[in-house]
């Protein structure tokens, strides 16, 4: 797991260093040499996410926990990333604005993930007081 890290570190300072150096001849080229090799990490990583996704399964099933409440979670986790990429991704090619919208809707997927969670919570304390 070290090394993967150290992989994933290696490649992004040599696509910085190279962005640097293409961006000062054509700059448009410098974004997108920049876009690809985020992209490349991001597919690296997502064999890490699967793994760490088919760990908590099998806990969840180790210990007959609701699956419900973990694939909720997993979601949100997943939007979180995700959206984070993007905003990334569109803050190195200039458009803030766009950035923040692709934030916001994140939040509000979240929110409305979370609901679901929260329903069940409040029954659980309805249920004990009542």
């Amino acid at each position: 797991m070290t090394m993967e890290i150290v992989r994933i570190a290696f490649i992004g300072i040599i696509a910085g260093i190279l962005v640097v150096t293409v961006r000062q001849k054509q700059p448009e080229l410098g974004m997108q040499v920049g876009i690809v090799a985020g992209l490349i990490i991001f597919i690296y990583a997502i064999s890490y996410i699967v793994t760490a996704v088919d760990y908590v399964k099998n806990i969840v099933s180790s210990y007959q926990i609701p699956i419900d409440g973990i694939t909720v979670v997993l979601k949100i986790i997943g939007i979180a990333y995700i959206c984070e990429f993007a905003v990334h991704v569109l803050k190195d090619t200039g458009e803030q604005a766009l950035a923040a919208k692709v934030e916001i809707a994140g939040r509000v997927f979240i929110v409305v993930m979370s609901l679901p969670v929260l329903s069940s919570f409040m029954n659980m304390v309805i249920g004990l007081l009542g």
